[in-house]
């Protein structure tokens, strides 16, 4: 059962979610809009409404659309909130959209999200029109379909990352220690001609997954 809940960030195509099966989408404030844009129906809308047009808040209450209503000044961002909700309904896979754009504080914090839920046993990804953003941690064994002007980059979020392996990589690794903050694992690319896909075995620490393009 997955989970999509929808921020306030940047826009996204519908071509890029519309391959995944949806069983509940949540909006976060402003993910509203966007929302209506995407031809979505939400199930449920939260947060504080301080980014959302008040006209279209309006249309969907007369829906009786379920709505959680938040102070503005709160410990926690809407889109945080959208999470925790999601986890109280039992769901462990959690898709975000609207979570990166140009506020890169509220960026960083999402992209934490996927750490932090990641030792509770969710899975959280976080899509946009130029990345498709997941967490791995040892044992881990995943393999990333080729995808034409994509890069593959690895970002270590324990002090190190053990027993790195990949193949059908440009640069393929066997076996090796990363330690957080270095940028070897930046900007690789899956070979065309390796079966369609690379593999990534991770035997310890827990890493980022970016699948991007500029």
């Amino acid at each position: 059962m997955t989970a999509l809940i929808i921020g306030n960030g940047s826009d996204i195509e519908k071509s890029c979610i519309e391959n995944i099966k949806i069983d509940y989408v949540i909006c976060a404030d402003g993910g509203l809009e966007k929302a209506e844009k995407l031809g979505l129906c939400p199930n449920v809308i939260l947060g504080d409404f301080d980014s959302v047009e008040s006209e279209i808040l309006q249309k969907y209450k007369k829906l009786n659309i379920e709505t959680e209503t938040y102070p503005s000044e709160k410990d926690y961002t809407d889109m945080e909130l959208a999470v925790e909700y999601a986890v109280k309904k039992e769901f462990k896979h959690i898709i975000l959209v609207g979570a990166s754009g140009t506020r890169l504080d509220h960026t960083i914090a999402n992209i934490q999200l996927l750490e932090k839920y990641h030792h509770m046993g969710i899975n959280i990804e976080i899509i946009d029109n130029n990345n498709h953003i997941g967490i791995i941690s040892g044992k881990a064994d995943i393999r990333v379909k080729y995808e034409k002007n994509y890069f593959v980059s690895l970002v270590p979020v324990t002090e190190t990352i053990e027993g790195l392996t990949l193949e059908g990589f440009k640069y393929p690794l066997d076996n090796v220690k990363v330690k957080r903050g270095s940028s070897l694992l930046i900007s690789n690319e899956i070979i065309k001609d390796a079966k369609g896909e690379g593999r990534i075995i991770l035997k310890k620490g827990t890493a980022l997954v970016f699948i991007s393009k500029d």
